[in-house]
């Protein structure tokens, strides 16, 4: 009886989806939506790579003049263009045959030789233009058929959020997307990702879409879909977009104002061919996952309505906050991250990059006003947040990026080059939405803080016991001396032996001798890793260097005139690319042994002393003479 309730309302709820969508269609907000769609260029494939390259969160995008003309929208100031080529044909003259009309063969001449004429012809030629993205301009708001996102709240959402989380068939997990997407189910990793920070309605709405995708549209690696059963773009994102719609009309949250734009915007044309042609298949899998999310959702809340009780009953405990571990900050690249299967950590530190500027950032803005700003305030509410460590690196990059600018001081330039920072995704947190000049004080009292903080730390490890001091100002007649007995085998051990060696520090010359080395390698990794299509080559600086300094690159070593230097630890990625394990970047280890001296015997001692001695000169006599008067 409750499966016919549920297809009952189900069919009823698609019903009004078609309708709805039909009235979009005829509507003035469309017509005016297609005006203005009308007026961009439709750029060429080459084009669109290049756009993609260059920003790949890109929607609309139109030249400087035509967002003024067209669009009433201006450029942003400081906004950077993105290139692509524009079609720029010339004339020229250009001798031809002339031929016959009649015949359409060359004429012949009097002469015997064929009749020549001077024509004005068109000759293809491109040239380089700048255009803008939407985000990159101000102005009159563009009209859109779908609403940016959601807005409300979900009645019970933890347990409904939850009970979507167990009738997913994938893992679900909370993202920073980039590109503007709110969430997206891949495939190949079989998991969904949600866009962090939306709300409620919109996080539910989303979530139930991309469920549909990995419900209706997820294939196999091992499985072969049939050429009749495979469904191009438009029609899986009207399929998962109507069961979102469905589904949430289900349990009372009301997506209209997005549903109707998305899935018209994806429909080929007024018909909605998509929409007709899937409807039992929408309307079946909406079924199946109203019945399984009223399942969860009936034991879910019934748990949580038990622990609510017992919570009453038991005494209350304060919570104590739990301390997220600090993330690691990853230097190396996604590809890296790839083939050393370090992808998590590498996201993970992205991550964490991301936030830490958009605390600086708001840190920044709350502490800003009357034209001043508490940079100490702004620093100490971010380091209550992440690391020095985090947000030093964060900073780093900012004026690493912003190198150009003349706001910010010299030697915070050059205090940001002595930090390593990957350039491979640093716009992603670049300190952009304050001033430079506003970046450059808060990085100020970051340095100050910081080193002033070091040096507390510093003035506590060297402070001496004050049982000690007060015994040296004869305020105690003596002290108490407590010992501890180590049963330890480390302790019967004679004391030389159990101290650790001290780590060699590079010279100059051998830090030279390093990164040589390293580009060296880099090179030979590239070549063997990909072969005549290897893409870096190591310097001839490099070369000169390693041949001047006698240093030689043989097998898992490095000698200098004979001698090793250092040692290779070469590395293998996780898996197989193209077929075969790609050799990743070694690291280096210091082996050079270093001379010892021998200590001198008692009697070598005595005869260098003597050595460095002034020579003795033996005292003359003086004769006396006695004077007689």
């Amino acid at each position: 009886m409750a499966e016919n309730k549920n297809a009952q309302q189900v069919r009823e709820i698609t019903d009004k989806l078609e309708q709805g969508i039909k009235e979009l269609f005829e509507s003035e907000r469309f017509k005016e939506y297609l005006r203005t769609m009308s007026k961009f260029y439709n750029y060429s494939f080459n084009n669109t790579l290049l756009i993609a390259m260059q920003k790949p969160e890109a929607t609309y995008v139109a030249g400087y003049t035509s967002w003024q003309r067209n669009f009433d929208r201006q450029v942003m100031k400081g906004e950077k263009g993105i290139k692509i080529l524009a079609p720029a044909p010339y004339k020229a003259q250009e001798e031809r045959e002339k031929i016959d009309p009649l015949t359409q063969k060359p004429i012949i001449g009097a002469d015997g030789k064929t009749v020549t004429e001077t024509v004005e012809v068109l000759r293809p030629a491109f040239k380089v233009v700048s255009v803008f993205d939407v985000s990159q301009t101000d102005g009159k708001e563009l009209p859109d058929i779908i609403v940016d996102e959601l807005k409300g709240t979900v009645e019970n959402y933890e347990a409904f959020f939850d009970a979507l989380k167990q009738e997913s068939p994938v893992p679900i997990s909370f993202e920073d997307i980039p590109g503007g997407a709110k969430g997206f189910f891949s495939p190949v990793e079989s998991r969904i990702a949600i866009q962090e920070g939306m709300s409620e309605i919109q996080t539910v709405k989303t979530a139930i879409h991309e469920i549909a995708h990995a419900k209706l549209h997820a294939v196999k690696p091992d499985e072969k879909a049939a050429p009749e059963d495979k469904k191009d773009r438009h029609t899986k994102e009207v399929e998962a977009e109507s069961v979102a719609y469905t589904v949430c009309q289900r349990y009372g949250i009301e997506t209209s104002d997005y549903s109707f734009g998305y899935i018209a915007g994806w429909s080929s044309g007024k018909e909605t061919k998509e929409l007709k042609s899937s409807l039992d298949t929408i309307r079946k899998t909406a079924a199946e996952m109203i019945e399984g999310i009223d399942a969860k959702l009936k034991v879910l809340l019934a748990e949580k309505t038990q622990s609510a009780e017992m919570e009453v009953e038991a005494p209350v405990k304060e919570a104590v906050p739990e301390e997220k571990p600090e993330v690691p900050i990853y230097r190396e690249t996604a590809n890296y991250a790839y083939e050393a299967g370090e992808l998590e950590s590498y996201r993970a530190s992205l991550a964490a990059n991301v936030e830490c500027r958009r605390a600086i950032e708001a840190a920044i803005s709350s502490n800003y006003g009357d034209n001043r700003l508490d940079a100490d305030a702004a620093v100490k509410s971010v380091l209550e947040q992440f690391s020095p460590e985090r947000v030093r690196y964060v900073l780093a990059n900012t004026i690493q990026q912003k190198d150009f600018d003349g706001r910010i001081p010299h030697p915070l330039k050059e205090w940001a080059k002595g930090v390593d920072v990957c350039p491979e995704n640093a716009s992603r947190f670049l300190v952009d939405r304050p001033n430079p000049g506003l970046t450059a004080l808060f990085v100020d009292a970051f340095r100050q803080q910081t080193e002033a903080q070091k040096d507390v730390t510093s003035e506590k490890a060297t402070e001496r016991d004050p049982e000690v001091v007060a015994w040296e100002n004869d305020e105690i007649a003596s002290i108490e001396v407590k010992t501890v007995e180590i049963k330890s085998p480390v302790a019967s051990m004679p004391e030389v032996a159990a101290q650790a060696p001290k780590a060699h520090r590079l010279t100059a010359e051998e830090k030279e001798i390093k990164a040589a080395v390293m580009d060296t390698l880099k090179g030979q990794i590239a070549y063997n890793n990909d072969g005549m299509r290897a893409s870096y080559r190591a310097s001839n600086h490099s070369f000169n260097l390693l041949a001047r300094n006698g240093v030689r690159i043989e097998g898992n070593t490095v000698t200098q005139n004979g001698e090793p230097l250092f040692k290779i630890h070469r590395r293998h990625a996780a898996r197989k690319t193209q077929g075969c394990y790609r050799e990743l970047m070694p690291t280096l280890e210091y082996v050079k042994q270093e001379q010892k001296q021998e200590k001198p015997s008692i009697r070598d001692q005595l005869k260098a002393a003597a050595k460095t001695q002034p020579e003795k000169k033996s005292p003359v006599k003086s004769k006396t003479h006695d004077m007689e008067l």
